[in-house]
């Protein structure tokens, strides 16, 4: 019973924290709200979430390492507290795992797969444990040979080892990325010519002298949104409808933007600014194309995977052409500032 009332106080605990976030969106659902439903973050089924994971019969050291604990989980499942804390924590991500690939058939999924390394993470610190039991009863049946445990403690750091240098081949995509991603001061570490993001400070001087005030000021459109997670302007529309707020009406925005590109006069875009239902851009950080200035925007294709289509919008130079806007080109960029009061 102790346990119990610590598991509902935790819980409540954690669904208050949980509201500040949420309320929003839980009372525009509850209300009928026509905006809720433009979340799509569920909206993702790779190979690796469409099947059960197995890692227990992978040809690897972390395949025999999960395949010992498996072994020990069921085998210790009534004898001991760590195995069965451990087994029930496997028992839920196959059950969540399970509820993913039902829910499919209502359009979405639980996003099943990211529970992957978590099961790694089980099945792996029950590995640790069996290797433990299985090197003492292996001790006690030699009668503690002290060839036996040199052995046990040979074969024990050696396997540590290899699993530890197995590390950046199981991270080789995420270290790739460390080291040829352009930082906000525009570096690469692997010290190769940097990306796009050189010339970020360099907007953000421009947006700042232009606009003047506060980056949380102001509303950006941007298709780069890395800027904004440098420099904190208010973004007028995320980077795919899986990280937009719910709220937000990302595929409203996202037409809304076409039907810019698709404007003959500033005339026009300064009245379909007006007439929105959010807040308007103060500016817009556009790169340059042959044929104008582009966005490249993003819409759901779930149940395919990639689930994103990405398409670019090509606005016409002259559109900007107009003392209610500042154009300025910076590196790949264009930078374009509207008037106060404009």
């Amino acid at each position: 019973m102790p346990v119990l009332v610590r598991f509902v106080a935790i819980a409540v605990i954690a669904g208050l924290v949980a509201l500040i976030v949420w309320a929003p969106f839980l009372l525009d659902v509850l209300g009928g709200g026509s905006s809720a439903g433009s979340g799509s973050a569920t909206h993702y089924l790779p190979d690796t979430g469409a099947s059960l994971p197995l890692p227990m019969f992978h040809m690897s050291l972390i395949g025999l390492l999960c395949l010992l604990g498996s072994v020990w989980l069921i085998g210790r499942a009534t004898t001991s507290r760590r195995a069965q804390a451990l087994g029930l924590g496997v028992v839920a991500v196959y059950l969540w795992f399970l509820g993913s690939m039902a829910f499919t058939a209502l359009g979405n999924t639980l996003l099943a797969f990211r529970l992957e390394v978590i099961l790694l993470a089980l099945l792996g610190t029950a590995g640790a444990f069996a290797f433990v039991e299985f090197s003492r009863w292996i001790s006690l049946a030699s009668s503690d040979n002290p060839n036996v445990r040199r052995v046990l403690v040979a074969v024990g750091a050696l396997g540590a080892l290899a699993f530890t240098q197995n590390v950046p081949q199981v991270l080789a995509s995420e270290i790739t990325v460390a080291y040829t991603d352009t930082d906000g001061n525009g570096e690469r570490a692997d010290q190769r010519p940097p990306g796009a993001a050189s010339y970020y400070s360099e907007i953000d001087e421009t947006l700042r002298s232009q606009l003047g005030g506060e980056r949380d000021d102001h509303v950006v459109l941007t298709a780069d949104t890395a800027f904004l997670a440098y420099y904190p302007y208010f973004g007028f529309q995320a980077l795919t409808s899986h990280y937009a707020n719910p709220l937000a009406d990302f595929g409203g925005r996202a037409a809304a933007i076409e039907e810019w590109s698709e404007l003959e006069s500033t005339d026009d875009l300064l009245a379909a600014w007006d007439s929105l239902p959010w807040r308007a851009p103060d500016a817009v950080v556009f790169r340059q194309g042959a044929e104008g200035y582009t966005l490249r925007l993003a819409e759901d294709v779930y149940p395919n995977d990639p689930n994103v289509r990405r398409y670019t919008v090509t606005f016409p130079e002259n559109l900007f052409d107009d003392p209610r806007f500042t154009i300025t080109e910076v590196g790949p960029f264009a930078v374009v500032t509207r008037a106060e009061g404009a």
